[in-house]
């Protein structure tokens, strides 16, 4: 299996050339990539990093957008007799867990990153998540 700096590096030769599409295969396994996104037929590593986007928005307040760190299942709960993890109007910080990725029985869970108030969630539970999609918008000031 690849290590997760392989992995990136992948990623990264991907967008900085003219290839639209690369297949690697391998012992384990194999990767798709492609540079509309990535597909993965194996369990891979994680990232676990989440870059918010900055969006113009009001004046006195910024709305930044928590975006998706890696393909995968978008999961709004811990479980599915669990409450969310966010819902509209709530208060996160930094280190509060939003969601969970799933990608192949690995499940990561991703941070807001960002201290500031949930104005919308973008996905639905069970949808099927690229890298860099926009989960949800939250409200900092």
């Amino acid at each position: 299996m690849l290590s997760l700096e392989e992995i990136k590096e992948l990623v990264k030769v991907i967008e900085e050339s003219s290839l639209n599409k690369l297949e690697l295969k391998y012992e384990d396994g194999k990767i798709l990539m492609e540079k509309a996104g990535m597909v993965a037929n194996e369990v891979m590593p994680t990232i676990n990093t989440v870059a918010p986007v900055a969006v113009p928005a009001k004046t006195g307040e910024q709305i930044v957008e928590i975006t998706a760190p890696m393909v995968g299942t978008f999961y709004s709960a811990q479980d599915p007799k669990s409450e969310p993890f966010v819902k509209v109007g709530s208060k996160v910080t930094p280190n509060t867990v939003v969601c969970i990725l799933e990608a192949m029985k690995l499940f990561s869970e991703i941070e807001a990153e960002v201290e500031g108030e949930i104005t919308e969630i973008l996905v639905k539970d069970g949808d099927f998540i690229e890298f860099g999609q926009p989960l949800f918008k939250v409200k900092t000031v």
